[in-house]
């Protein structure tokens, strides 16, 4: 829990610095951000190695609490449960994707009494909530004085 609330510390106070304004921007219109003077390339390879860096954190973290990490460790299935994570949270939203991580999390073991359904389950719900609320649970929001997460 330290490392996700240090996590989560980090991740704000870039989000809301010259750099998480500049990746705002790259993900809302690249052509506009670059005609007002922001290095898209520079940027784009910053949000790698920052992304690359949380990665191998939270792999390193893994290791040392598996103490064994080979690839059958890591199947499709876990990447398109990360993915629905972020889906289901809110692509942008820091609180939207820790309260996805803890809804997925927790629902393979309310469903385990419909053991044959569960991805079934899953995939519905997804769908739905891709047509009626395309955003996710929580809307990113940001505002010029802050940058905080806002429910909608």
């Amino acid at each position: 829990m330290i490392f996700v609330a240090l996590t989560v510390f980090i991740v704000r106070r870039v989000y809301s610095s010259r750099i998480g304004r500049a990746w705002v921007a790259i993900r809302e219109d690249e052509i506009a951000a670059s005609s007002v003077g922001i290095n898209i390339t520079a940027y784009k390879l910053y949000a790698f190695s920052f992304g690359a860096f949380w990665a191998g954190l939270a792999g390193t973290l893994f290791a040392a609490k598996m103490q064994f990490v080979s690839p059958e460790s890591f199947t499709f299935m876990e990447s398109v449960l990360i993915l629905c994570m972020v889906i289901l949270g809110g692509i942008g939203s820091i609180s939207g994707v820790i309260l996805g991580a803890i809804i997925l999390v927790m629902l393979p073991e309310m469903l385990r009494g419909i053991q044959l359904y569960r991805m079934l389950a899953l995939g519905s719900g997804l769908v739905l909530l891709m047509v009626f609320r395309p955003q996710g649970f929580f809307r990113h929001s940001r505002h010029l004085t802050g940058g905080n997460d806002v429910p909608s």
